[in-house]
């Protein structure tokens, strides 16, 4: 399985970061140009970034904690991506986390080359 984490602390309160990720309007700065959500579990998500557009599903909200979703560009593989807001009790301030993974790469796989073997059949 491919996985990607990254890192920002932030100086501000985890309200704050909460809000920087579930908004639309600024969680277009941590994914894309432009951002719509349904930000409930099920609801749909479209991230559209320099003419490229991925879509998907959001899988959960932790509120105040953070959310996962799959995304995938057309025809494209999927991934899910989780944002978290970390509180650090030993500073003002918090972590976001941002880890995206392709947890069904494998499978994928597998069924590209059960669906080459039964075109080359």
């Amino acid at each position: 399985m491919d996985e990607v984490t990254k890192e920002v602390e932030l100086d501000s309160e985890p309200e704050r970061a909460w809000r920087a990720i579930s908004e639309e309007g600024e969680l277009a700065g941590w994914l894309g140009e432009e951002v719509e959500v349904d930000l409930v579990p099920g609801g749909e998500i479209t991230v559209t970034d320099e003419g490229r557009e991925r879509s998907g599903f959001v899988e959960t909200v932790e509120e105040g904690r953070g959310i996962a979703f799959w995304w995938s560009e057309p025809g494209g593989e999927s991934s899910r991506v989780e944002l978290e807001v970390i509180a650090d009790p030993e500073r003002d301030g918090c972590v976001v986390r941002v880890t995206e993974s392709r947890p069904l790469q494998g499978l994928e796989r597998e069924l590209a080359d059960l669906t080459a073997s039964a075109v080359a059949a």
